[in-house]
């Protein structure tokens, strides 16, 4: 699979390392573009791969703005996107540096993600001491007047340091001497965003079927290891264990086909496996199981036409996982086609805010739904600031297909959660799209 890599050639660098180390099996294009503004000749250049490449990723959010038109529909496109772990990386090269990241200048976030980041490190959501410089409009000139704004700050002694997803910005600010950081995608974000792409491709080419076993590997935690020598003891952890994979195969439509010694084989549908996982760039069984009881797990994932194909892929990953590895999944779609190994416990910030338990479970027991979709669907509004969407607009901001939107929409409004208040003109041409206002806040209690 050839998959093309465009951005800079400071994330170029880092891309490489990453694709070398866990991607062997594809072929990497890499084309640098050093631009924050659409450019004629870059453009050029992209048009002469279409018919090389399978897939492309952007590694930022402006070129993918600019250019992602070239390819989509016809060939799967992505970008890297700004994850709360990033952000949490530049500021502690900040701190590293001797600087207070709470005195800092920051682009390319918003401040509703800054503040649930600084609130999620238990320091008070309302620092008047960091300043967020509101995105605007992607133009030539733009980087300049981000750098600008940065340095009127710096100059003011309102802050001691900055942090820019905007490379050019980066450069401006090097030069001039002022304190700066990065901010780079991590691998983990990397990783996820290739395996989402060739997860699009996979599906389009139907290089592999539509059935997907996990097989689920416990382990006690290092810690508690003497639970395995004590028959009660651990009979007591799996029964909990146990319990989270129920509860995950009820909120996935996904069935417990096989239960024998420390491995639970669980049958369901791919479709709704990348819409539990968002594409895999999260895994809450992992997390609930590290959280509510003492062991750990390692998830071995395979993909097939049958489910006969599809346990012994599942096999084939779950063998790659050796007796040291803890909470890693691999994935097998065929013999060729393997990722891994994902870690989903990286990071001890979700990239969702925290809302009571309570109330999503409610939400869930309510509407039917998962309760990551419940989960997905507050975020997007509060990062939105807004709660009216059509399907279509569900479908691309949640990453989910327009029937599993549509499905969505029909049972909130079933609810009570959801009303039609108008139509939407899309385009210049074709009928205009129903819109949807989401109440869910209302139900809050």
């Amino acid at each position: 699979m050839h998959i093309g890599f465009v951005g800079s050639k400071i994330r170029l660098d880092h891309v490489r390392k990453v694709v070398d180390t866990f991607f062997t099996d594809i072929t990497p294009i890499y084309v640098e573009d050093e631009h924050d503004y659409y450019n004629e000749k870059s453009e050029s250049s992209l048009l002469r791969l279409q018919n090389k490449l399978n897939g492309i990723i952007f590694c930022g959010e402006l070129q993918h703005e600019f250019y992602n038109n070239l390819f989509s529909p016809q060939i799967p496109c992505s970008y890297f996107r700004k994850d709360w772990s990033s952000l949490q990386n530049a500021m502690l090269k900040l701190a590293l540096m001797g600087i207070d990241f709470k005195h800092t200048s920051i682009d390319s976030y918003t401040d509703s993600a800054v503040r649930h980041l600084i609130g999620d490190l238990d320091m008070p959501a309302d620092v008047d001491t960091m300043h967020v410089i509101k995105r605007e409009r992607f133009q030539k000139g733009y980087s300049d007047s981000v750098a600008k704004k940065h340095m009127e700050l710096f100059h003011e002694h309102k802050v001691e340091g900055c942090i820019t997803a905007l490379y050019p910005v980066y450069a401006i600010l090097k030069k001039q001497n002022i304190p700066v950081v990065y901010v780079r995608p991590t691998t983990e974000v990397i990783s996820r965003t290739i395996h989402q792409l060739i997860q699009q491709y996979d599906l389009r080419s139907e290089k592999s079927g539509n059935n997907a076993i996990l097989i689920v590997q416990i382990l006690p935690k290092n810690e508690y290891s003497y639970i395995r020598r004590d028959e009660y003891l651990y009979m007591h952890e799996k029964i909990k264990v146990a319990e989270e994979i129920y509860y995950f195969a009820r909120n996935t439509k996904a069935a417990v086909v096989s239960e024998s010694g420390d491995k639970f084989v669980v049958l369901m549908n791919k479709d709704d496996l990348l819409e539990y996982t968002s594409g895999f760039q999260r895994f809450h069984l992992i997390h609930s199981i590290h959280a509510n009881t003492n062991c750990d797990v390692n998830i071995g994932i395979g993909y097939g036409f049958d489910p006969s194909e599809a346990k012994f892929h599942a096999n084939l990953a779950i063998d790659r996982l050796d007796a040291e590895s803890t909470n890693l999944t691999y994935i097998v779609s065929n013999q060729e086609d393997v990722v891994g190994p994902l870690n989903f416990l990286i990071s001890k910030n979700e990239d969702t805010p925290r809302i009571e338990e309570t109330y999503v479970h409610e939400l869930a027991e309510l509407t039917g739904l998962s309760q990551t979709a419940i989960y997905n669907l507050y975020t997007l509004i509060e990062k939105q600031k807004k709660n009216c969407f059509t399907c279509t607009e569900l479908s691309k901001k949640l990453s989910i297909s327009q029937r599993s939107s549509n499905r969505m929409l029909r049972r909130l409004e079933a609810h009570g959660l959801a009303n039609y208040v108008g139509k939407k003109l899309t385009g210049t041409s074709g009928r205009p799209s129903d819109v949807y206002e989401i109440l869910l806040k209302n139900h809050k209690k």
